[in-house]
């Protein structure tokens, strides 16, 4: 099925400019796998901070997001430039990124303590959220179709997870060279997102088109409260981004444990992450032509019930040192995993024409920062509760000798909180009402109205 076009007046985007405009997000995404996977690791068993003080850390730090996401959002909504809305916003975020990334990807071990990695951590988010929110918004203005967003948001899903799969292949390769510890995988982790963020910021700039907005862009913050608290449809995205975030980030925080401790597999940790993003990578046309034939909402009840599922049947079939059954589970669940973050980027923008049609006011960075606060909130739910789980319920110990008690509750912990986040996320969407057809009956309302304006 063919999407439909973006507007009467604008044409379809080329793959040339779908791919300016994702290629910025394979570094991002390669600077955020391993925020989930490999740096909470890496700062208790590596650097020496307790488990429950770096769960901690990570979890602040992402509710501190809950303020600066909005106001980032309302921020980049307000001001634009004579270069266009979006853009500038996206050049000034990446000094901070790359001067964040720097220290704490490459960190100096005699400097690292609580306070050391809360500040830095907190620049690394302040960046990746000015970055995020604006990449989003733009997005929403570049492409407008019910079908064309997730043809847009597809293709930046792939460019994202191809991101995380080149940045999970440099420790798998490290690893076959004899090049086993954390401290050196983790710094080649970090050159490659600094390398790599401005060169593909070149083609973001100058090769994707960015205008001003078609209607009033300032919001008043009592109204943006009012927003927050009145729209039906919204929250029910943010709910379901919550618990499937949650969902998700327990999977990555807990897998290289799950790997190297319960399946007792060590050396096939990584390079079956590997794998798991791969198959996620080949999934993902697959699920934008499931959105095509039968709605986002209903594909991405399919991707919840999906991950979930295969979760629940782990904790059924697991066996330690099973090689087949650690492969064959990756692989499966990999499949799912870049759905729900495409579609839900594409359901709320959406939602932002509908807001438009009511008010006159395109508010998509304000939109988006709410998605990308739910978002960070559940991963930072979900690496907390799963690291403090694993201490003071089960007695886990990263790096050191572990009863099958404490192994067992690994796994447990692993299959049912990545399980329960993502079963959870299909309740809100149930009866979602933003349908194919309700969505160009909105978008034929603003064509009109653009147009009216236009000849007046």
């Amino acid at each position: 099925m063919k999407t439909e076009a973006f507007s009467a007046n604008r044409p379809g985007l080329s793959k040339g400019v779908l791919a300016a405009y994702s290629g910025i997000t394979l570094p991002v995404a390669a600077m955020g796998m391993p925020l989930a996977v490999y740096l909470p690791r890496f700062y208790s068993e590596g650097l020496g901070l307790s488990l429950a003080t770096v769960g901690l850390i990570f979890t602040l730090a992402r509710i501190f997001d809950v303020v600066t996401d909005p106001l980032m959002g309302l921020l980049i909504d307000r001001y634009d430039t004579r270069w266009g809305r979006r853009k500038h916003w996206v050049a000034l975020s990446i000094p901070l990124l790359m001067v964040s990334i720097w220290m704490v990807f490459i960190p100096d071990p005699q400097a690292v303590d609580a306070a050391y990695l809360a500040c830095w951590l907190l620049l690394l988010y302040a960046g990746y959220t000015m970055l995020t929110i604006s990449h989003l918004s733009w997005g929403a203005e570049l492409a407008v179709g019910y079908d064309a967003r997730s043809r847009l948001f597809g293709w930046r899903e792939i460019f994202i997870i191809a991101g995380m799969t080149s940045v999970l292949a440099l420790p798998a390769a490290l690893e076959l060279n004899g090049y086993s510890d954390q401290q050196t995988k983790i710094a080649g982790m970090g050159w490659f997102c600094l390398i790599l963020l401005p060169l593909l910021l070149i083609p973001t700039l100058f090769l994707v088109p960015d205008s001003r907005s078609r209607s009033t862009t300032a919001v008043p913050w009592d109204e943006a409260v009012r927003l927050i608290v009145q729209n039906h449809l919204m929250w029910r995205l943010l709910a379901a981004d919550l618990l499937s975030g949650l969902g998700t980030a327990i999977s990555g925080a807990l897998y290289i444990f799950v790997a190297s401790n319960y399946f007792q597999l060590p050396s096939h940790a990584s390079i079956s992450l590997l794998f798991y993003f791969l198959a996620s990578f080949f999934a993902m046309p697959l699920w934008m032509q499931l959105a095509y034939r039968i709605g986002k909402d209903r594909a991405l009840k399919v991707a919840l019930l999906y991950g979930g599922g295969m979760n629940l049947l782990l904790t059924a079939i697991a066996q330690p040192g099973s090689v087949i059954m650690l492969w064959s589970f990756t692989i499966c669940y990999g499949i799912a995993y870049g759905a729900a973050p495409m579609l839900l980027r594409s359901m709320m923008a959406d939602l932002t024409d509908e807001d438009e049609l009511k008010t006159g006011k395109n508010r998509a960075g304000l939109f988006f920062a709410l998605l990308t606060t739910t978002n960070k909130l559940g991963a930072a739910f979900g690496v907390g509760a799963s690291f403090l789980t694993l201490e003071y319920l089960f007695n886990y110990v990263p790096g050191g000798v572990n009863s099958d008690f404490a192994n067992g509750g690994l796994l447990w912990t692993f299959c049912l909180g990545s399980a329960s986040g993502l079963l959870l996320a299909y309740l809100p969407l149930r009866k979602y009402a933003m349908s194919r057809a309700r969505h160009q009956q909105i978008q034929a309302a603003l064509s009109a109205r653009e147009t009216q304006q236009e000849q007046t």
